[in-house]
């Protein structure tokens, strides 16, 4: 969701070459550092491209779940709760999408902090830097993902158990006034 086609391939570019320092705890060799030099320019660019659409998908993304939870899930379990129906199950739920919704928002302000870094950073001179900078970045876009995997499932939760908690209720539509 949060991927763009430019941006990813940029990441993922940089971090192919990064498997040796991560398993092994080694440096950037001199031809390495010189494959970043050279691609420097395109790598700026594509990371830049990325910053601006990632900055916008997130304030939508971000405004799509905070509506799903305040004008969606929050106003239907209070209306359960004043009909006096049981829907506690459902306000777990709704506890724990909305801290999948503060994780979404702690995790991406942290890689837009990483990748505005990043970004600053003249790879012409700072290779190294530069590369782990990037892979420091790729690895809070992947936490960023996680979370919005996590809301993703919970809202399906929500709506699998709101369909089990009103199947009674569309069965026998007389039901709601005889609680």
């Amino acid at each position: 969701m949060l991927l763009s086609l430019a941006g990813l391939t940029s990441l993922c570019v940089l971090a192919s070459m990064s498997s040796v320092h991560a398993q092994t705890g080694q440096s950037l060799t001199d031809a390495h550092r010189q494959r970043i030099i050279a691609s420097c320019t395109s790598a700026q660019s594509s990371l830049s491209q990325l910053h601006r659409n990632d900055a916008s998908i997130r304030f939508n993304q971000g405004r799509l779940y905070e509506f799903i939870s305040s004008k969606l899930m929050a106003r239907m379990n209070s209306r359960l709760a004043l009909n006096r129906l049981d829907s506690a199950q459902l306000v777990d739920i709704v506890v724990k999408y909305e801290k999948s919704v503060d994780a979404f928002r702690e995790a991406y302000q942290q890689y837009e902090v990483q990748l505005s870094t990043v970004l600053k950073i003249d790879c012409t001179t700072r290779p190294d830097d530069f590369y782990y900078g990037v892979l420091d970045a790729r690895t809070k876009r992947m936490a960023v993902n996680v979370t919005v995997k996590q809301l993703i499932a919970y809202a399906e939760q929500y709506q699998k158990q709101f369909d089990q908690f009103a199947a009674p209720y569309l069965a026998d539509p007389g039901k709601e006034g005889k609680s």
